[in-house]
């Protein structure tokens, strides 16, 4: 009998192959034709593991999610307040070579966004999920009097995953705005008129971004 075919890891094959591609060469480039040569099978072979290039698409973005859902639960386990903050954001902003080729394949998606009911139900199941993560983060450094007592919570983790969100784009069109060191003190002008200097230390922004004078 022939070798029975694992769909899910198969599946899985041809979508970490899209990913390679579009962080690579972009969007444009990524039809499904590259993608069988990047794979090296012929382009019917890949109707096989899925309806159509659609459902390529559709699995792809929602991956792409997943694994930073599953980084930022391994990063934050056992912490809490400011340093569980600094864990969740470390996976989402393009700190490291993993994110930043995120940053390329997120940022490449969203033109698709507008005109995919599908990708845009993930994406705002993903901006929810994230939202709540930061305000729980958030909130638990306010218990903690890491934060000052009357931090508005819900606005600060807004603005801390739209901030989030620029990065990617940022990163996408020039690098060089975007270094770890930009970002994280970017992070930290937002923190700091509520911060409690002393609370907690060993943060990536520091207690104060350079120059802060508030």
């Amino acid at each position: 009998m022939p070798p029975r075919i694992d769909r899910t890891a198969r599946r899985r094959e041809v979508v970490e192959a899209y990913l390679a591609l579009v962080a690579r060469e972009g969007m444009g480039a990524a039809s499904s034709r590259a993608l069988a040569v990047e794979m090296g099978v012929s382009t019917g072979s890949l109707w096989h593991w899925f309806a159509d290039f659609d459902e390529v698409l559709h699995e792809a973005f929602a991956s792409v999610f997943r694994r930073a859902d599953d980084r930022i639960a391994a990063a934050r386990a056992g912490l809490r307040g400011l340093p569980a903050l600094a864990a969740a954001l470390r996976e989402i902003l393009p700190l490291v070579k993993e994110t930043d080729d995120e940053a390329h394949v997120v940022v490449a998606f969203w033109g698709r966004v507008a005109s995919s009911p599908a990708l845009g139900d993930i994406h705002r199941d993903v901006m929810r999920t994230w939202t709540a993560e930061l305000v729980d983060h958030l909130g638990a450094a306010r218990d903690d009097h890491q934060l000052r007592p009357g931090t508005p919570v819900a606005q600060l983790a807004d603005v801390l995953l739209v901030l989030s969100l620029g990065q990617q784009v940022a990163r996408v069109v020039d690098a060089e705005l975007t270094t770890p060191e930009r970002q994280w003190a970017l992070v930290g002008a937002v923190l700091a008129p509520w911060s409690v200097p002393g609370a907690a230390t060993d943060l990536p922004w520091g207690e104060r971004p350079a120059g802060w004078a508030g």
